[in-house]
């Protein structure tokens, strides 16, 4: 990837402050003000976005140093399992409780993408 590395401090910058905004506005907003559902959604995406800034921002510094910006890569990843495990757990909760039923929009989608990933790890995890 061709990267101009000499817009990178004030693209950092940015994202450091744009880190902080999102910690103050994860702050002032508390539970009784909206739903607990909505508020956690709220958070988790807060903390998406947090993560993905701290990524841009290592891959940054990592190639500005001269280091290998993608030895970070597995880590990422890594992330994107957790958080792919946290959204699951929510649907599931979600099936539980009632909230998503057949007429639920998007289910078809999510029961195609699921079995396609279950296809995909089966290649990790035989039977």
């Amino acid at each position: 990837m061709d990267t101009d590395t000499s817009k990178a401090p004030g693209f950092t910058t940015k994202l450091r402050k744009a880190d902080a905004e999102l910690m103050e506005l994860q702050s002032s907003l508390r539970t009784g003000m909206i739903n607990v559902k909505v508020l956690m959604e709220f958070r988790q995406a807060i903390e998406h976005a947090r993560q993905a800034s701290a990524a841009v921002q290592q891959y940054l510094e990592r190639e500005k140093s001269g280091g290998d910006p993608y030895a970070m890569l597995p880590k990422v990843v890594q992330e994107r399992m957790q958080m792919a495990v946290a959204l699951l757990r929510d649907v599931i909760q979600d099936i539980e409780a009632g909230d998503i039923d057949f007429d639920t929009p998007g289910l078809p989608s999510l029961h195609r993408s699921v079995s396609t990933l279950q296809e995909r790890l089966l290649r990790f995890f035989p039977r």
